[in-house]
């Protein structure tokens, strides 16, 4: 997708950007993603389910830090025929020790339990946010805990979840 886009760029002078999400997560998200999933489960008290032996190390960045990283690169013509990592690389936790923040920050009873894969995994997902650091002075504002909570706080309001 990156080369297509890059030669959409020369090809056609298209004022292409590509940008790499890393774990986003917060409200509004979709799916079974593992922090979505282990929220849900943690507020009903439910175990939290561990595919493999949950070693796998992932960086965390919460939605309001990937909105605000994706505005600096759509709003400034530096960014044009570029690619960008946005993600938080202070967030990087294994997924056991996800589950095991997860539990603590929001006081529950759950508890957890692993379960056998069901293929393989990605063992290593933490971004360089260097080059978004250097041009756009980009760092993530939310830590781990705090997007937690506030996951925690949408997903308990809303009707949808």
């Amino acid at each position: 997708g990156e080369h297509m886009t890059m030669a959409m760029r020369k090809d056609f002078n298209m004022p292409c950007i590509n940008v790499r999400p890393f774990n986003i997560y917060g409200p509004g998200q979709t799916g079974d993603g593992c922090m979505r999933l282990f929220v849900k489960q943690a507020l009903a008290g439910e175990d939290l389910l561990i595919h493999g032996d949950g070693s796998q190390i992932r960086a965390w960045c919460y939605i309001d830090d990937f909105i605000d990283g994706l505005l600096m690169v759509m709003e400034d013509g530096k960014a044009i025929g570029e690619s960008f990592n946005i993600g938080n690389p202070r967030a990087v936790i294994t997924v056991y020790g996800l589950a095991q923040t997860i539990v603590r920050v929001l006081n529950s009873d759950s508890s957890i339990r692993f379960v056998p894969s069901p293929g393989p995994d990605i063992e290593l997902r933490v971004p360089s946010t260097k080059k978004m650091g250097d041009m756009f002075d980009y760092k993530a504002k939310i830590d781990l805990e705090e997007g937690i909570l506030r996951t925690a706080k949408h997903i308990e309001n809303s009707i949808y979840d």
